[in-house]
């Protein structure tokens, strides 16, 4: 996205910006997780009755990889060139293999899509930014796509695309 044009240029799309390895996930860590939010279930916070239940030892809570993520929400081509702020407008979690204490997570980031639409007060657009997180194994652990959500400067012209 250009401060000059204001449109974002397509050649963004698809391209990786933020790539993250973290690990190896700690017992510690899972467990910390799980009771951060109030989550009681032993495969999550209990290591001992884990090793009886469904996946034979401990595992991080499914919203568990979204923990992984740097705190860079925005690729260096996009901040600011909008003239405006964004906000979250919602997230979308697909889960693979569960996360095991000794994983090594690695998350790449990029701009999915972008698209517009109106609503009752006006246009917005919309960024797709999308996280694919794998393990040391390369299995997929999860697919998170967040939406982020933009309100047209004043005049009203697209931004997406150059249209």
């Amino acid at each position: 996205m250009s401060k000059k044009s204001g449109h974002l240029d397509a050649s963004v799309i698809g391209r990786e910006f933020d790539r993250t390895t973290t690990g190896p996930i700690t017992t510690e860590q899972i467990v910390r997780y799980a009771r951060a939010y109030g989550e009681t279930d032993p495969i999550y916070t209990d290591p001992a009755a884990a090793a009886a239940g469904p996946h034979g030892g401990l595992v991080g809570p499914p919203t568990f990889p979204v923990s992984v993520r740097r705190e860079i929400f925005l690729p260096k081509e996009v901040p600011n060139a909008l003239g405006y702020e964004g906000f979250d407008a919602g997230k979308d979690v697909d889960l693979g293999v569960p996360v095991r204490p000794g994983d090594i997570l690695t998350s790449s980031t990029t701009i999915h899509e972008t698209y517009e639409k109106t609503g009752r007060s006006g246009s917005m657009v919309f960024l797709v930014l999308r996280t694919v997180v794998t393990n040391q194994n390369d299995e997929l652990v999860a697919t998170m796509d967040q939406r982020m959500m933009f309100r047209p400067p004043s005049g009203g012209e697209s931004v997406v695309n150059g249209r």
